[in-house]
């Protein structure tokens, strides 16, 4: 086995963890930088190294059973360690690939976090997901731990990590619970580009992102934190329900079910006994309860929600289905009534959305429309939604692309 990553250092600066490693010269094209680093909102240099080790290794991951490369750490927990092996079957499974590489610790030390089942972390992202999570166990959750993971140096100011931040300390304060927000470089330190493009893609199909990096990231990062606050549970929101057999997304329950750190340690994939409309639904009946605006931030790596993008409108088809008002859940970017405001979105941009699937990402939504198409009040747009033909219009708007796009494609591809 040629290919190596090695972690050579561990350094804890109060907050700050710097992780310095090293790869072979036939690796180096998959790194922008050999230096990984988590800040945290607090002191972390009483956290056992075999705990820090965590996050890097469960980083590295997916990277390292992709290029059937020796991962290699000077200490590392023992229940992690047990973990590591069911979650490279975990995702072998899922991606349909025997997997390769090989996790070597030079030692592995036990310790030991008191198992309590009144105390949750839930990872937040301020999405539909896990709002839904957060208030079916609200009575166990004490902590929402936010994480950006795009940055390039610690000192970086980042508009989005900083709107993360500041709305996920909001909505905690709002609901009497702590908020943490963690800075790092998990994502970036990574060529991404060139992973999916020479080993992703051709291996399992999808990107590094969506097929390892996000979910092992994120819950191996909130591990220290839990650590640190003696809190053993650690809950990540479900991405997609138990009816999509079809799904190569790293956060499924059969891959997040399996980490765990510290003997007690364990992961709670919540929700895929629910579809996204069920999920839409929790949420609206808690803002009538309350009376009050309830924020969501649906849009991914934005500051607020856009109005213009694929999941923004789905969200909003989703709201509309339950008769709920999309400007008091922070879509407030809409010009004009739904339906002309979207006409025109979606006329423009659905070629270029990623709805392969549009039969699976709307069918709830309109199931749903149906059911409660007498207590809709913006029937207007509901009868828009419920005849417009997504496949017919996405095969004009690929026409239309390629046409006015022809050369710039064509160059592209001659330049790959």
């Amino acid at each position: 086995m040629s290919n190596k990553i090695v972690l050579d250092n561990i350094t804890v600066k109060n907050n700050l963890v710097l992780y310095d490693y090293h790869t072979n010269d036939e690796l180096s094209v998959f790194f922008n930088t050999q230096r990984m680093f988590i800040q945290y909102e607090e002191d972390v240099a009483d956290v056992p190294l075999s705990i820090l080790a965590i996050p890097f290794v469960n980083t590295m991951a997916g990277f390292s059973w992709l290029s059937d490369s020796l991962l290699f750490v000077d200490e590392i927990d023992a229940t992690y360690y047990e973990s590591f092996k069911q979650l490279k079957r975990a995702y072998s499974e899922l991606h349909h690939v025997q997997l390769k590489g090989m996790f070597v610790p030079s030692r592995i030390e036990r310790n030991v976090l008191e198992s309590n089942t009144k105390q949750s972390v839930l990872l937040f992202g301020g999405g539909v997901d896990c709002h839904s999570s957060f208030l079916r166990n609200r009575k166990t959750i004490t902590h929402l731990v936010n994480i950006y993971g795009w940055l390039n140096s610690v000192d970086e100011i980042n508009n989005v990590d900083a709107s993360d931040e500041r709305t996920t300390k909001e909505y905690a304060h709002q609901m009497g619970v702590e908020a943490i927000h963690i800075r790092c470089n998990f994502a970036s330190q990574f060529n991404l580009s060139n992973i999916d493009k020479e080993l992703c893609t051709p291996i399992i199909g999808t990107s590094y992102w969506y097929g390892f990096l996000h979910p092992m990231a994120f819950l191996s990062i909130s591990s220290v934190f839990a650590w640190k606050h003696g809190i053993s549970n650690l809950i990540i929101a479900s991405s997609f329900t138990k009816d999509r057999a079809d799904v190569h997304c790293a956060s499924f329950i059969t891959t997040d079910s399996e980490f765990r750190f510290a003997t007690n340690g364990c992961t709670l994939h919540d929700g895929f006994e629910l579809n996204r409309q069920d999920k839409v639904k929790i949420l609206v009946d808690y803002q009538r309860s309350t009376g009050k605006p309830y924020r969501i931030q649906a849009c991914s790596f934005n500051d607020h929600n856009c109005c213009e993008c694929e999941k923004c409108f789905r969200t909003i088809t989703e709201l509309v289905a339950e008769n709920a008002n999309p400007r008091v859940f922070g879509f407030n970017d809409i010009k004009g009534s739904l339906k002309q405001h979207w006409e025109r979105v979606v006329s423009r941009d659905v070629a270029l959305w990623g709805t392969s699937k549009e039969s699976y990402y709307y069918y709830y939504s309109a199931k749903r429309m149906r059911e409660n198409y007498e207590n809709i009040a913006d029937k207007e747009f509901v009868d828009w939604f419920l005849n417009f033909d997504f496949n017919k219009a996405k095969r004009e708007g690929l026409r239309k692309y390629y046409h006015q796009n022809f050369f710039s494609i064509i160059k592209r591809k001659f330049h790959l």
